[in-house]
């Protein structure tokens, strides 16, 4: 199953879920870091499944464009 790949702003969907992964990562890091001052919980289940979520979406979209296409 091929899924299309949408362009967005005049990027394909998958560069912007890179960025998106890129910067709940950085935001992971400062939390978990106590630079941004949010509660752990946020760190440990909200911002890990966001990151875990959007990472996984990307890399199959990735893979199906460099490999399936």
């Amino acid at each position: 199953m091929i899924l299309p790949n949408p362009i967005i702003f005049d990027r394909p969907l998958n560069v912007w879920l890179g960025f998106l992964t890129l910067f709940l990562m950085i935001l992971q890091i400062l939390v978990g870091t106590r630079i941004l001052k949010l509660p752990f919980w946020f760190h440990t289940r909200i911002i890990w499944i966001l990151l875990l979520a959007v990472a996984l979406i990307h890399g199959f979209i990735g893979f199906e464009i460099y490999f399936l296409s």
